[in-house]
């Protein structure tokens, strides 16, 4: 309106002084105290620590000949920009990553810029129209505003940590995980009901056995309550019929193909008999690949997330992972490729939230099921979506003949996660389809309890470890890491999530504050490293950056010719990958893919083994890379995702096949082997914003935490604490080898 009146009144000659005019000085003013109410607030992003403050910001909103005691616009951008009111020494209000958080929380807008990268979608959010002639912000990201000041307070209402210092922990997550309280605390209500259903009333005086059917090896543990005593036997795996390895850890499997008379069959009288001998026998297994689900879900981030979570804590092995509307090509693919034996459908929020991708979701699956042809039993079915439409999908489900199992949402509100509401679904489904599917059921009948998959055992024991119980303390915070042929599983369990501290002499990184970007996430936790093992996957770590840009190749050398100098190729099985040209080098490309062909062959002889030790280091470090916290550095904070191992004290325990063939056969140089191993766990200063413990390092050698502590555990879980606090090794705190330090250098 202004500008039409000015034109109007130029056209007829005149020239009107519109600076006069209270309306417009009224709105330059506010222009004025918008854009210093702003720069207030990028100062307090640079960690301002000055005089002005928001409470006292109108002291200083005026112009310079209205100023009172000094306070006026000018002094206040004197002040913000004074180096001496920061921490750091320097003025955090021109830093890029002052500008660049600004952008982030949309302190700084450009509503008519459309934003690309999702980490700067609140640049966008501010709606602005003509009002009273002038250009006014009156909605931000949805929510309405009077004024830019509301639009500035909102802002700060929504990330205070960035402008409030006794603020450290943000909540722009705000994810709530509901644990299950009868599988994951161990109480005596708990145990009464486990014990009830074993069929045990009092204390168990007899032997007590307890087997994990693994794809490669059958772990049968017994263990005599009168003494305390454990024993293990190690048996190869024969998957067609496990019982056969059963048989053979008892050592009954010769009686029994003798009572077969000669006819390639066995009886199995034998092995019933020697079975009858134990007070309680409890099964785990992960053979056939463990339990293997898809998840499909709305949004990765969300839903995606929850459903993710909850696979993995009972203890599945995820072969696919879906979100958004399913093709009618990926829906085949879940059957003919990912090959699942489960799969589970989650999205969408209760009273009112998405339905449509759930109903097309379930209709195209529940039609492709039939390329299941990989089992006689079919693949059954969770929905633990939307309610709304809970029936709508069962109908679907019944229509098409497919097994299901109807749950509650795994994510009835926004970020709001209830993970146990899938876990006793999934289990359930172990127990009866599964293990029928699998062929499991031949030994069902010797055991006294149903079988539950190993991850879930191994998250058991290292809870009752890490917890206590009873009279027996645990031994606190523990992250536990399981190297296999194929995977690497990660379990954290620990109480607190401290605030990471800067541990150097760098007096501007001593004064940065802390935020806790995540403080919701889980503390007690299983994340499976699905792609990279020592055998099977071996092939898989030609897909790391340090493999692709010949770093990796170029240490393993170093760090083997280091070790032994005098190493000459000759006829050991390493011999065909190395080549001494002048200095060692190991064909890590060739000897990646021999290991995944010849997933069998364990390495021959000290040097070999050390080679196949830096590779196992390596899956380490990029196993907790990934699944322990880190810290983001800016010229202002340390922005903390996930779990701070570093700063709490946290026990390293490893598990897993390699661990227990270097244990039990001690060759030379196996101690050496280990910490090399567990350096790939332990905080690393090269990569200091990677927060990895600095603990003790204790070693399972005997596959105590799952068979032990994980199933017998739940019947006597003081006994079962005690007996793995005695039998895990400690692996001395040694000086890092000198040799691995110049690998590394």
């Amino acid at each position: 309106e202004i500008v039409k009146q000015v034109c109007w009144d130029f056209a007829k000659g005149g020239v009107p002084n519109i600076w006069a005019d209270p309306k417009l000085a009224a709105r330059k003013l506010e222009l004025q105290q918008g854009a210093m109410y702003n720069l207030l607030h990028m100062a307090l992003l640079g960690g301002y620590e000055g005089a002005a403050t928001v409470e006292n910001f109108w002291d200083w909103a005026n112009p310079p000949a209205e100023g009172d005691a000094g306070r006026n616009f000018e002094t206040l951008l004197l002040n913000l920009i004074d180096e001496a009111n920061y921490a750091s020494g320097e003025c955090g209000l021109i830093s890029p990553d002052t500008l660049d958080l600004a952008l982030q929380t949309g302190l700084f807008q450009a509503p008519h810029v459309t934003v690309i990268d999702r980490r700067y979608e609140l640049t966008g959010a501010c709606r602005t129209r003509v009002v009273d002639g002038m250009c006014r912000c009156y909605e931000f990201d949805g929510i309405p505003v009077e004024s830019e000041f509301e639009r500035v307070d909102l802002v700060r209402t929504r990330f205070p940590w960035y402008f409030d210092k006794s603020i450290s922990r943000a909540d722009d997550a705000q994810i709530s995980m509901h644990e299950d309280a009868e599988e994951e605390h161990i109480d005596e209500e708990a145990i009464q009901r486990y014990r009830q259903a074993v069929g045990i009333t009092g204390r168990i005086s007899d032997r007590v056995l307890v087997v994990d059917f693994g794809s490669t090896y059958t772990k049968i543990g017994i263990f005599d309550p009168q003494d305390e005593s454990f024993s293990l036997n190690y048996t190869p795996t024969t998957v067609d019929d496990i019982r056969i390895g059963l048989a053979d850890g008892m050592g009954v499997l010769d009686e029994c193909r003798k009572a077969g008379n000669g006819t390639g069959s066995y009886d199995w009288g034998p092995l019933q008999r020697v079975m009858d001998e134990f007070a309680v026998r409890l099964p785990c297994s992960s053979a056939k690949g463990g339990l293997k689900m898809v998840t499909v879900a709305l949004s990765r981030q969300e839903s995606g997330f929850a459903a993710e979570v909850a696979a993995l804590t009972a203890g599945a092995k995820l072969v696919g992972t879906y979100d958004g509307q399913l093709s009618p090509e990926q829906a085949r693919r879940v059957f003919t490729q990912d090959q699942p034996e489960i799969v589970l459908i989650a999205g969408g929020t209760d009273d009112g939230g998405d339905s449509q991708n759930a109903l097309h979701n379930a209709r195209l699956l529940a039609e492709a099921a039939k390329y299941a042809t990989y089992t006689d039993y079919g693949v059954p079915f969770i929905y633990a979506g939307n309610q709304d439409v809970r029936a709508q999908v069962e109908r679907i489900f019944r229509d098409n003949g497919v097994d299901y199992r109807m749950a509650p949402n795994v994510m009835p509100e926004i970020n709001d996660f209830h993970i146990e509401v899938v876990n006793e679904a999934i289990r359930e489904l172990f127990q009866t389809v599964i293990i029928r599917g699998k062929g499991f059921d031949v030994v069902e009948e010797y055991m006294d309890a149903p079988f539950i998959p190993t991850p879930r055992a191994c998250f058991r024991g290292v809870q009752l470890l890490a917890h206590g119980y009873g009279s027996e303390e645990g031994l606190g915070n523990i992250l536990a890491l399981d190297i296999g042929g194929a995977t690497t599983d990660f379990y954290s369990m620990v109480r607190d999530n401290p605030l990471y501290l800067y541990p150097g002499e760098d007096r501007r990184k001593k004064v940065k504050r802390t935020i806790l970007k995540t403080p919701n996430t889980p503390l007690a936790y299983r994340r499976v490293e699905g792609k990279y093992g020592l055998s099977y996957n071996a092939e898989n770590l030609k897909e790391l950056p340090q493999f692709q840009n010949g770093n990796l190749r170029a240490r393993l050398s170093d760090y083997v010719a280091a070790r032994f100098p005098d190493y000459r190729p000759g006829n050991d099985q390493l011999s065909q990958f190395a080549d001494l040209g002048g200095r060692l080098e190991i064909n890590l490309d060739r000897y990646l893919s021999w290991i995944s062909a010849n997933p069998h062959h364990n390495a021959v002889g000290p040097v070999e083994n050390s080679a196949r030790s830096y590779l196992a280091r390596e899956i380490m470090a990029v196993a907790t890379a990934k699944h322990v916290g880190r810290v983001d550095e800016t010229d202002t904070y340390f922005l903390q995702y996930g779990v701070n191992f570093f700063n709490q004290q946290t026990t390293v325990l490893l598990i897993g096949g390699t661990i227990y063939h270097k244990c039990r056969y001690q060759e030379p140089g196996y101690l050496e082997d280990l910490r090399l191993i567990a350096s790939g766990v332990l905080y690393d200063p090269k990569e200091p914003l990677v927060l990895r413990p600095e603990g003790d390092v204790l070693m399972d050698a005997s596959y105590l935490v799952s068979i032990v502590g994980g199933l017998y555990g739940r019947l006597e879980p003081e006994r079962a604490l005690r007996v793995m606090k005695r039998e895990l090794q400690a692996l001395r705190s040694e000086q890092q080898p000198d040799s691995l330090e110049r690998s590394l250098a």
